[in-house]
C-alpha cells in the first residue's frame, strides 16, 4: 500500500510539472504590452479565484492524521509559505530577465533541488542518499546542457545568477513550508490560504514596478489559463504529491519542466530540434530515474546504503 501512495506522489508531481512546463510557451501567445510583474500576480489572482470556490464546496474536515514536524502555528505557517511563494514568482521573472531566460530559468530549477535537499537535512535531519545525489548531478547538467544549446548566446551576469539562486530557495522553502501545511489540514485549504497570503503581496509589487495593468481579452484569457490549470491545478496536485513523497524529490520532478517546455516548442511554436537539447533531454530524464529509484526505496534498504556508503 506504501509503494503505490508514493508511485500516486510522484505521479501527481510530475503532473505538476508538466503543466508549469506549459506556461512558457502559453505566454509567448500574449501579445499586448503586460509586464511580466503582473502576469506573475494576475496568474496568483486567477489561481486564488479557482481556489476559494473549491474550497467552499468542500466539507472535508481539515484535521489532518498528523502534527506538523515544525513547532509553528498554522497562520504563521501560511504567512511564511505565502510569501516564499510571491517572493518566487516575482523573484522569477525579474531574475530571468537579468540572467537570460536560458540560463536564468535552468539556474533556478537546477538550484532548487540543491536546496530543497538542504533544507530537509538540516529541518528533518535526513541526508540525502548518494543515488538521490547521482540522480542530481545527471539531471541538473542535463538541464544545463539544454539552457546552453537551446541559447542563442550565453552572457553570465553575476547579480542575476545569484537572484536566480535565491528564487530557487523561495521555491525549495516553500516546497518544505506546504509539505508541513498539508499535514496539518486538507492541500486544498493549505493551497488556499498560501496563495491569499502571495497574491495580496505579488499584486502591490506589481503595481509599484510597472504601474497599472494594460490587459485586451486575449491576453486575459491567457493569462487566465494560467492562472487555473497551470498555477491553480499544477499546485493542487504538487500539494497532494507532498503529503505522500518527499520535498527533495517532489522539487527535482520539476526538472521535468524544461523538458515539457522543450517539446511544446517543437510541436506547437515550431522550434528546430537542436541535438545538444535532446541530449540535455535524456540526461534529466536518466537523473529523475536515480531520483525515484531513490524515493521508492524500502526505508531499510536507504539506511543500508547509506550505512555502506559512509
Amino acid at each position: 500500500m506504501r509503494s503505490s501512495f508514493g508511485f500516486l506522489g510522484i505521479a501527481l508531481a510530475a503532473s505538476a510539472a508538466i503543466l508549469w512546463g506549459s506556461a512558457g510557451t502559453a505566454q509567448s501567445f500574449i501579445e499586448g504590452e503586460l509586464s511580466p510583474y503582473w502576469v506573475g500576480a494576475l496568474r496568483l489572482f486567477f489561481a486564488v479565484c479557482f481556489f476559494w470556490p473549491l474550497l467552499c464546496l468542500n466539507h472535508k474536515k481539515s484535521t489532518a492524521a498528523s502534527a506538523s514536524s515544525i513547532a509553528v502555528p498554522y497562520p504563521v505557517l501560511v504567512l511564511m509559505a505565502g510569501l516564499a511563494m510571491a517572493f518566487f514568482n516575482l523573484g522569477f521573472f525579474n531574475s530571468v530577465k537579468i540572467a537570460g531566460i536560458a540560463l536564468g530559468s535552468c539556474t533556478i530549477i537546477g538550484s532548487a533541488p540543491v536546496w530543497a535537499g538542504v533544507i530537509e537535512t538540516i529541518v528533518y535531519k535526513k541526508r540525502p542518499n548518494r543515488m538521490w545525489l547521482i540522480g542530481i548531478v545527471i539531471a541538473v547538467a542535463g538541464g544545463v546542457l539544454m539552457a546552453v544549446a537551446q541559447a542563442q548566446s550565453v552572457t553570465v551576469n553575476p547579480f542575476g545568477l545569484l537572484l536566480c539562486v535565491i528564487t530557487g530557495f523561495c521555491y525549495a522553502s516553500y516546497s518544505l513550508l506546504a509539505k508541513e501545511l498539508v499535514k496539518i489540514t486538507t492541500p486544498l485549504r493549505a493551497t488556499t490560504h498560501t496563495f491569499s497570503v502571495a497574491v495580496l503581496v505579488a499584486a502591490p509589487a506589481a503595481f509599484i514596478a510597472s504601474g497599472m495593468p494594460s490587459v485586451d481579452l486575449h491576453d486575459a484569457l491567457i493569462v487566465l489559463y494560467l492562472g487555473v490549470v497551470v498555477t491553480g491545478v499544477a499546485y493542487l496536485l504538487y500539494g497532494t504529491a507532498l503529503k505522500t513523497t518527499s520535498v527533495s524529490t517532489c522539487v527535482a520532478l520539476g526538472l521535468l519542466e524544461p523538458v515539457t517546455a522543450f517539446i511544446l516548442a517543437i510541436v506547437v511554436v515550431g522550434e528546430a530540434v537542436n541535438a545538444g537539447a535532446c541530449l540535455g533531454l535524456v540526461a534529466i530524464l536518466g537523473g529523475l530515474y536515480f531520483v525515484l529509484r531513490s524515493e521508492q526505496a524500502p526505508v531499510g534498504a536507504k539506511v543500508k546504503t547509506v550505512a555502506q556508503n559512509a
